[in-house]
């Protein structure tokens, strides 16, 4: 490469930041530069808050894989200015990586027209892509960084516990008492679809005229922010779908949303509460189902998908409690278990730690540890069938068993 081409290339990177500091000036994706001999397409600069992109990167196993990135995206292309005098992918290729070398890069992967790199910095990390073809150069980078939480408040024709991205307007919400809808559950590598009933409420949002869409990214990890905030869990996401399951005030919320940038559908069931035990079960009734079968289900309220058990467990406890007290020689192992919602592994560490906070409240209560032993065995002993809310109900259940 000429010195006169490197003198080029970087007076072209000092001209890109300046231009950042009038967005209605840029050209390039900074900090990369362009080439003096290319001009930027008319609308050929994409600016996105935040946005996915996958990166191609060299692995010795399987030859190319693909590495995600979300951040500050931005991707301009551009064409030639001389279609008589055009440059090599070769040439524009070395040019690009000599910026990227200047920026302390690892190179992810490289051909005759294509180069990925990535760069790590005060703890942040930017991705650069550039794909050529001589009469075309696209050039993309994404500075990695979470997505900033704006959605606005809950509206009228919002669901109750969620509002919606700025720039989009929501078409006329549909409820129903008492609907369906599959929700998708990840574990691992495997996904499934699981039904769930109760009251249904779905609405349609659209770009407003004059605003700008929001890339999927922004607008999934903004509506799993909400999740989350509400305590709640990310199920099964990609690049246009998240399903998610939360707990508020008692109830069972499922979240399902689909969105394609310009519009976007969500729909919300939410699951008929299920009252795990109106009346404490009595001390009597406990030993009698014990005398009978060796084990007896509790159905206990803990924190959703967290092993801290409810204020309004504490009866239950006490009657365990009382169970204890009256036979001194009676020991139990405390055994929880799960729906099947959620990975495997999970659901028995959560059962095992749900079991152990049982113990901790006996023992608490007074009660001898060496009494006392705790297990979880997750979804693998279900007492109901799991494709339903009632069968998943029943499943969520703390057993004593007599030793």
């Amino acid at each position: 490469m000429s010195n006169t081409r490197m003198r080029r290339v970087s007076g072209a990177l000092v001209l890109c930041f300046a231009a950042t500091a009038a967005q209605s000036a840029q050209t390039t994706c900074p900090p990369l530069g362009e080439l003096p001999s290319y001009r930027l397409d008319e609308d050929g600069l994409r600016l996105r808050n935040h946005e996915m992109h996958r990166f191609p990167a060299a692995d010795p196993d399987i030859g190319v894989r693909w590495d995600e990135a979300a951040g500050r995206f931005c991707e301009a292309t551009y064409s030639p200015k001389d279609d008589d005098a055009l440059t090599s992918d070769l040439e524009i290729q070395e040019n690009y990586r000599s910026q990227m070398r200047a920026l302390g890069a690892t190179f992810l992967n490289s051909d005759h027209n294509s180069t990925s790199a990535k760069v790590t910095k005060d703890g942040r990390t930017t991705w650069f892509h550039t794909w050529s073809q001589e009469t075309r150069i696209v050039v993309t980078v994404v500075q990695q960084k979470d997505a900033d939480f704006v959605l606005t408040a809950p509206g009228t024709s919002d669901y109750r516990l969620f509002g919606h991205m700025p720039g989009y307007v929501a078409d006329k919400p549909v409820r129903r008492n008492f609907d369906a809808a599959d929700m998708r559950v990840s574990d691992g590598e495997d996904t499934r679809d699981v039904a769930v009933q109760g009251t249904r409420f779905s609405v349609r949002y659209e770009v407003a005229d004059r605003s700008k869409p929001a890339a999927d990214a922004d607008i999934h990890a903004n509506y799993q922010m909400a999740v989350k905030k509400l305590g709640g869990e990310v199920l099964h996401t990609e690049h246009q779908w998240t399903h998610a399951r939360f707990v508020h005030e008692g109830q069972v919320i499922w979240l399902k949303l689909y969105s394609q940038e310009t519009d976007m559908e969500l729909t919300v069931i939410e699951e008929k509460p299920f009252q795990a035990s109106i009346t404490p079960p009595q001390a009597d009734d406990l030993r009698a189902a014990l005398d009978k079968d060796g084990r007896v289900a509790l159905y206990v309220n803990f924190d959703f998908a967290k092993a801290t058990l409810k204020p309004d467990a504490k009866p239950v406890v006490d009657q365990v409690v009382a169970l204890l007290k009256a036979d001194p020689a009676l020991r139990l192992s405390i055994e929880g278990h799960t729906d099947d919602i959620g990975g495997a592994d999970a659901n028995r560490k959560l059962s095992q730690q749900r079991a152990q906070g049982v113990v901790d409240a006996l023992v608490g209560s007074g009660v001898a540890a060496d009494r006392l032993k705790s297990a979880g065995f997750g979804a693998d002993k279900p007492l109901a069938d799991n494709a339903n809310s009632e069968g998943r109900a029943k499943n969520r259940r703390v057993e004593l068993v007599r030793l």
